[in-house]
């Protein structure tokens, strides 16, 4: 299978001999030897370097992508796409006579990773750097297959899958972890398998042009084409993914060097390998947070920013609250933060039955664990048996209320949570429509569970209380779960809601670290922060190699690897240097009313029962209601929008809506908000100079003249 002759890569032929100026210099140049990434800056990419190959192949040098920015783009190449179907003897002539006078055959300036960018009358230091399609802008990785005799002639490949042709993108980072150095930037292979998908160190010594198991093999294709001796010539091609710049700038680094090349196809050939199991604890107290603590949380933060302005005096003594109006106030709070409440308590229940099995067995048994418990898990059952909602919390307290439709209180955390698991509970209250309010049916309706425990609420003393208080001061908070005073202020509301840490680290100790194959997976946002603290100032350098992998000569004969292309880096989607797509939107012209009659409402809105009935519910809310809602007092006033439940029809069923619309009438909506809302939030991002710029048009009417 291995032949008489060594196979490598190439740059792509049209370009040997090219990267000097010297036929000695150009052959021991460094990108003679690597592939050549060729930009293009038009959505017909494929049709020009078709239309290259085709007519002068030597003009791929124009193609060479260099740095560029939007403001100092690369020059463009010129357009060899055969637009008007010529003879072939005239093909052959224009391309023996391109041949004869030598055009594009001088030498090729070599690729760099950084250039002097000359923007007006200032000069830069650019990085290589690949941008969007959605910047317009194509790459392609091009090289050539060459068998190693005299002339270098092409390497067939025999289809099939016996042989494959594919490209790899590889990362540079440093080693050691914290150098600063760009001579110690290593290369890390892209790899995925049961493990996940990682950064993989691809040796721990210096060959890093060697193969690595469960690399990603990103597709190519050929490019035939004829070089100047009227011999048939291939070039590989592949697509670079830009768009995956946040899918490998995201992905977690794993710094030993990765395995064999034959140590992976021993692996799996014995058969695929499973997940490995990993210790779940941390994923497991991550999910904790974001179901539980986190929400609770919020509940101490809104109850925060009610108290605010009942104990503020007002300025003006006429407009003060009667203390009658504050209790109300306080009491229609406790009882939305209620019905949050009973959702939390669901999850938090759910979760001690998924993790913590004997500490659930314990609270259904009130508290007697039906085996001995671990004194970590002994604590947090002992909390939550003694965790009380505070007496003194405003729901049912007002004498305008039904003494029938309060709800008993349970006595501890440890009872509201067996209560919110009893039969029927989470049934009725995730299928319910209402809202939780004073107004009947809430207050009363049998769809709610029938007790009450709020975990934060408003007391009769205008104070914020809750199971949390009593949270011990003795369980160490975790370092990362710490409040951090540069990112959240210290403030009371911060500080009561960094209270709950200590239940997340309560929890944390009575989970057993075990290993587990079916374990959570670490929330997206964990992921991601963990591969970016193990990349902190990593400038996102990456290189591609071509690979010719001979899939029937086992470890024999490895695959065979290119040199590795000029380094560059794959631009952010809002990269300040990216060029812009040109983009056309024509709003409609006559927007009278005469005008907007006339287009078609052919966008059509299902709305469900439940939907419909919000949205019945918002129609009567004006903006200066929306504004007053969020003003203190004595501007505040509280929006009337019900208890909810969906649109009935005479009959009382429950209908759905499906409502047409005009979407030119909608773009015009979407304009004027989007300016509005530019123009407020410029008082904190003085962004409008560099908003908008408008040209004058003249002659252009929206409205046609009448005809006399």
């Amino acid at each position: 299978m291995s032949g008489h002759h060594p196979v490598f890569w190439q740059t792509p032929q049209p370009l040997w001999a090219r990267f000097g100026d010297t036929t000695a210099a150009a052959a021991t140049a460094a990108d003679q030897a690597r592939p050549a990434i060729l930009r293009f800056a038009s959505d017909d990419f494929m049709e020009q370097v078709f239309g290259t190959l085709a007519r002068d192949p030597a003009r791929l040098d124009a193609l060479i992508a260099r740095p560029e920015t939007w403001r100092a783009p690369a020059a463009e190449p010129a357009d060899l796409v055969q637009r008007t179907p010529v003879p072939g003897m005239v093909r052959t002539a224009l391309r023996g006579s391109a041949s004869t006078n030598g055009n594009g055959k001088g030498s090729v300036p070599a690729t760099t990773s950084t250039a002097t960018v000359t923007e007006g009358s200032r000069t830069r230091e650019r990085p290589l750097k690949l941008y969007h399609p959605a910047h317009q802008r194509f790459y392609l990785v091009g090289a050539s297959l060459v068998c190693g005799v005299p002339g270098l002639p092409e390497r067939a490949v025999v289809p099939g899958g016996a042989e494959l042709v594919n490209f790899v993108i590889r990362r540079l980072l440093p080693v050691p972890e914290n150098s600063t150095d760009p001579a110690d930037l290593r290369e890390f292979a892209f790899v995925k398998d049961a493990a996940g998908a990682r950064w993989q160190r691809v040796d721990g010594g210096v060959d890093e042009g060697r193969p690595v198991a469960g690399e990603e093999m990103l597709p190519v294709f050929p490019l035939p084409f004829s070089d100047d001796g009227d011999r048939a010539r291939t070039m590989w091609g592949g697509l670079v993914p830009v768009g995956r710049r946040e899918e490998y700038m995201g992905a977690r680094v794993d710094r030993t060097a990765a395995p064999t090349f034959a140590a992976g196809q021993l692996q799996w050939v014995q058969g695929a390998p499973a997940p490995a199991p990993r210790v779940s604890k941390q994923a497991r107290m991550t999910q904790f947070q974001l179901e539980v603590a986190e929400p609770w949380k919020n509940l101490v933060r809104g109850s925060h920013r009610i108290r605010t302005p009942l104990v503020q005096a007002s300025p003006f003594d006429d407009d003060a609250e009667t203390p009658e109006q504050k209790r109300a106030r306080v009491h229609d709070h406790d009882l939305a933060q209620q019905q949050i409440s009973w959702l939390i308590l669901l999850d938090f229940a759910d979760y001690l039955e998924s993790y913590l099995p004997d500490v659930w067995t314990a609270v259904e048994r009130d508290g007697v664990p039906a085996t001995t418990l671990s004194t970590n898990q002994q604590a947090l059952l002992d909390w939550l048996a003694a965790a009380t909602m505070t007496p003194g919390l405003e729901l049912g307290l007002r004498a305008t209320d039904v003494s029938a439709a309060v709800r008993p209180a349970k006595s501890s955390l440890l009872a509201a949570l067996k209560a919110i698991r009893a039969d029927g509970v989470r049934e009725k209250l995730e299928a319910t429509e209402l809202t939780y309010t004073p107004q009947q049916p809430g207050l009363g309706s049998t769809e709610f569970p029938p007790f009450h425990f709020v975990l934060a609420g408003l007391s009769n003393t205008n104070t914020v209380e809750g199971p949390f208080r009593s949270l011990p001061s003795g369980v160490p908070v975790p370092e990362e779960m710490a409040l951090d005073p540069l990112v959240q202020p210290v403030t009371t509301a911060e500080q009561d809601a960094a209270l709950l840490d200590r239940l997340t680290a309560l929890v944390g100790r009575a989970l057993e670290a075990r290993v587990e194959s079916d374990a959570p997976p670490l929330p997206f946002a964990l992921q991601l922060r963990d591969a970016l603290k193990a990349t902190v100032g990593d400038a996102g350098w990456f290189v591609a190699r071509y690979v010719y992998t001979r899939t029937d000569c086992g470890p024999l004969h490895p695959p065979v690897l290119s040199a590795a292309t000029q380094r560059f880096q794959l631009a952010s989607f809002f990269d300040p240097d990216a060029p812009a797509r040109p983009i056309r939107i024509t709003l409609p012209l006559d927007t009278s009313p005469a005008g907007l009659r006339k287009h078609n409402r052919n966008t059509a809105f299902v709305i469900s029962d439940m939907l419909c009935g919000q949205i019945q519910r918002a129609k009567g809310l004006g903006l200066v209601d929306l504004v007053l809602s969020v003003l203190p007092w004595p501007l505040h006033k509280p929006l009337d929008v019900g208890s909810g439940g969906a649109c009935k029809d005479g009959n009382g069923i429950n209908i759905g809506m499906i409502c047409s619309l005009s979407i030119p009438i909608i773009t015009i909506c979407a304009l004027i908000l989007l300016i509005i809302m530019v123009t407020l939030l410029d008082l904190i991002f003085r962004w409008v100079p560099f908003f908008i710029m408008c040209f004058p048009f003249p002659r252009f009417s929206g409205k046609k003249a009448a005809a006399t």
